[in-house]
């Protein structure tokens, strides 16, 4: 089955809406540098995952606006089981869910997530969604 970005996209907004699946997992160290990654300085924590067949819906919570990409960046460094990995990265803080979207990403895994996609393994897509935090 081919999925398309959009199809991905809806799938992920269909997730958030659902509350039952929170996994407040925290990818920071004490010092509020995500593990592993001290040089990008990012702090970001994942509160969702969602599994549909082999697509993987992530949210991603940030206190900034600043350095998405490098979020985005380490977030994928974490994925490594075969699937369509789709990433949200929204603000903790501000209004509904979307205007505190902060960016969109996708990353293809192995084969199973390339058959999903129908894109090749290793694909990145990333996509800044024009939100901010507020001051």
């Amino acid at each position: 089955m081919r999925a398309t970005v959009g199809t991905v996209l809806v799938t992920l907004a269909a997730t958030l809406a659902l509350n039952g699946c929170a996994d407040d997992s925290s990818n920071t160290g004490s010092d509020g540098v995500q593990d592993g990654n001290k040089a990008a300085a990012v702090a970001y924590k994942i509160t969702e995952r969602e599994e549909v067949g082999a697509v993987r819906n992530i949210l991603v919570q940030v206190d900034s606006d600043d350095q998405l990409r490098a979020v985005f960046d380490a977030v994928k460094a974490e994925l490594t089981e075969e699937a369509v990995y789709v990433v949200g990265i929204e603000c903790t803080t501000g209004g509904d869910e979307y205007d505190r979207r902060l960016a969109n990403g996708r990353y293809v895994v192995g084969a199973a997530g390339s058959a999903e996609a129908g894109l090749p393994a290793g694909t990145t897509e990333y996509q800044a969604a024009g939100g901010t935090c507020p001051a």
